[in-house]
């Protein structure tokens, strides 16, 4: 049967008087939620996936039906797996430490399922256990404990979004219960496997292609860098990761410290997927004044800002006391903000305390297209936000970072500088309410394989460093079969510098690079027969290389760097068919490149352009050549061996 609501509350008082007494230490009743033996009851349906009333088993189509108590269950097949709905229990106060219920159907996660709400938000699901032709059809008893909830009002509601083979779920006997009676309760077959991080022991980092000197999950995908802080000593990068294999999926926060942001260590993931959504992008802060107002540890409070990505899109929170080695979601994981009435496109907050306005400030992607839009949120204490402002241009996309900047060193003379994934820029002022700019856009970034940077919050020294997702479909890494997929950017400052063209932004990779550095050539006006000299004797297998040369509108050069060939002329530098512009300046012309096991970045005139690059590097070629070019001559050549930033 289905209990109303008032009687449902009823039977939860059962230790206060108005049911029978019981002898003390025998356990309680299991009170039953819901059995759906004479109908939906107060249960609201949407869509035409359940009909009007619980079926006593398989529907037309069906395969056998069975483990269901009684004479009917919730089976959202009617229709066939075409069908689509929603099925809503009324609100009731959890009082007993854990529910149970019988779930069979699809395993598509957060679509065939069931969800317990608080206020609308799926704080706990479970989904069925099928994808595959060979399933059946079979209910199982799962449970969840809730104690963490005690007092809360809440809502089952059974979801059925999925169209696909096996889109439909099978649910029955709910009850709550004061001891766990079956198998926890599962996101999907995957999402289990999840919850654990010693398989990751079994892989090491000496594969042929893992990068030397940039991050890489020590397996499985990656991509755009999360959370970035500094606290106590430590650097955590956190980072979209897929804990299941080894292409994008089951989004979670990855989690990696470091003492100086070349040497990282990586942990246990810190978010993981729940209430049928997943963990995309966004920030971490630490909120010194806990403003938040939880609990305090013997460090101040982290706070991570996160988009819960499940239809519609919305940010929440999650917190740690503990230096970022565990999480707690927030309120259990209920939105700060909710769905401002973009859908899907409300992504990525970018999180951070503005001290002259003493008030928390989000920035917010919410729309593509022209234009598109970010929000700029106000907030005294990370749970109450409002919108200030937004900011329109055909330009942003994702991922916005926007950060205070001074130009050439100079504190009293501030800049702020906004930027989107794909790394395009404005520079202006901002009050914590408002970003004013000149409404000119830049280019930070030339290669095909930078995306999604972030920089570090509460940085202890004064500079700001970015880190960038390397994107790169599956090239090189699951072509060679390697146990991981993508990296990160080697990190690098940014600083404003004074141009002939006006105040434009630098990036350099940042000075603890030396740390790795272990066999150098270093030569002042040499030629460049005396040049290659010196680099033939150089292991070139990871380098840090840099050039500067006398040039003018006519000079030529080229780079053959292990089997790649990097050319100058026509004012530019040129590889792998990206044009990376270098005027000369001051009848100068320079060029970084960094060069790991299979990536080459490029800094030109010190930072001015960059662009990077995934590369096939010839693994049988550890040599640097320059081309004899009769017009050009050079002025310093510099180049270091890279060593590993891994333990292995």
């Amino acid at each position: 049967m289905i209990y109303p609501r008032l009687l449902l509350a009823a039977c939860f008082l059962v230790c206060c008087g108005a049911a029978p007494a019981v002898a003390l230490g025998a356990p309680r009743p299991d009170t039953v939620i819901a059995d759906f033996e004479d109908g939906y009851g107060d249960w609201q349906a949407t869509g035409d996936a359940f009909g009007d009333r619980p079926p006593a088993g398989a529907l037309p189509g069906q395969m056998p039906v069975d483990g269901f108590s009684g004479r009917g269950l919730v089976n959202s097949f009617r229709g066939g797996d075409q069908s689509t709905g929603t099925l809503a229990s009324p609100e009731f106060t959890l009082e007993r430490p854990y529910l149970t219920m019988l779930i069979g159907g699809g395993g598509h996660r957060g679509e065939t399922c069931v969800d317990l709400c608080i206020d609308g938000q799926a704080v706990r699901t479970a989904t069925g256990p099928n994808l595959s032709p060979g399933g059946s059809e079979r209910l199982a008893r799962v449970y969840w404990d809730v104690r963490d909830l005690a007092g809360a009002r809440v809502t089952f509601r059974v979801v059925d979004r999925s169209t696909a083979g096996w889109g439909h779920v099978n649910v029955d006997d709910l009850r709550a219960t004061d001891q766990p009676d079956g198998a926890p309760a599962r996101e999907s077959g995957v999402e289990q496997d999840l919850r654990t991080f010693d398989s990751y022991s079994e892989v090491g980092y000496n594969q042929p292609l893992r990068p030397r000197f940039h991050f890489t999950s020590r397996k499985h995908w990656l991509n755009d860098p999360n959370g970035m802080v500094y606290l106590d000593g430590e650097y955590h990068l956190f980072f979209q990761h897929n804990p299941a294999g080894v292409q994008w999926g089951h989004m979670t926060w990855g989690h990696a410290v470091s003492p100086d942001m070349v040497h990282w260590r990586q942990l246990p993931h810190a978010i993981l997927p729940y209430g049928g959504g997943t963990i995309y992008s966004g920030t971490a802060v630490i909120d010194a004044n806990n403003t938040l107002g939880v609990p305090e540890g013997d460090s101040p409070t982290m706070v991570a800002a996160f988009t819960h990505a499940r239809s519609p899109f919305t940010q929440a929170l999650a917190y740690s006391t503990d230096r970022g080695r565990t999480f707690q979601l927030h309120n259990h994981g209920r939105p700060i903000l909710p769905n401002q009435g973009y859908d899907d496109g409300e992504r990525d907050p970018k999180v951070f305390w503005h001290e002259d306005s003493q008030q928390w400030v989000m920035v917010l992607w919410v729309q593509q297209g022209t234009p598109g839009r970010v929000l700029v949120l106000n907030s005294p204490d990370l749970q109450n936000w409002e919108v200030a402002s937004h900011f329109d241009r055909d330009w942003v996309f994702e991922c916005m970072d926007l950060v205070q900047l001074s130009v050439d060193g100079d504190p009293d003379d501030q800049r702020w500088l906004l930027y989107d994934a794909s790394f395009e820029y404005e520079l202006g002022t901002f009050d914590g309410r408002t970003l004013e700019t000149d409404r000119v856009a830049h280019r930070g970034e030339y290669g095909p394989n930078y995306y999604a940077a972030q920089t570090f919050n509460n940085a202890p020294d004064g500079r700001t460093v970015i880190i960038g997702w390397m994107r790169g479909g599956d090239e090189p890494f699951v072509a060679a079969g390697m146990p991981f997929n993508q990296q990160m950017s080697f990190p690098c400052t940014m600083e404003l510098r004074t141009t002939a063209d006006g105040v434009r932004l630098f990036r350099w990779p940042i000075q603890e690079i030396e740390s790795l550095w272990e066999e150098s050539v270093e030569l002042d006006y040499p030629t460049i027969a005396a040049a290659n000299t010196a680099l033939e004797q150089l292991d070139a297998a990871q380098l840090d290389l840099s050039i500067t040369f006398a040039a003018d509108q006519a000079t030529t050069l080229a780079i053959n760097l292990r089997g790649e060939r990097i050319e100058y002329h026509e004012s530019a530098f040129w590889y792998a068919g990206v044009r990376l512009p270098a005027p000369p300046v001051d009848g100068r012309v320079s060029l970084r490149a960094l060069v790991d096991r299979a990536s080459i970045e490029l800094f030109a005139n010190h930072g001015q352009a960059v662009s990077s690059h995934y590369a096939k590097l010839d693994p049988s070629s550890h040599k640097v050549e320059l081309t004899p070019d009769p017009t050009s001559e050079l002025i310093r050549v510099e180049a270091h061996r890279v060593g590993s930033i891994w333990e292995e």
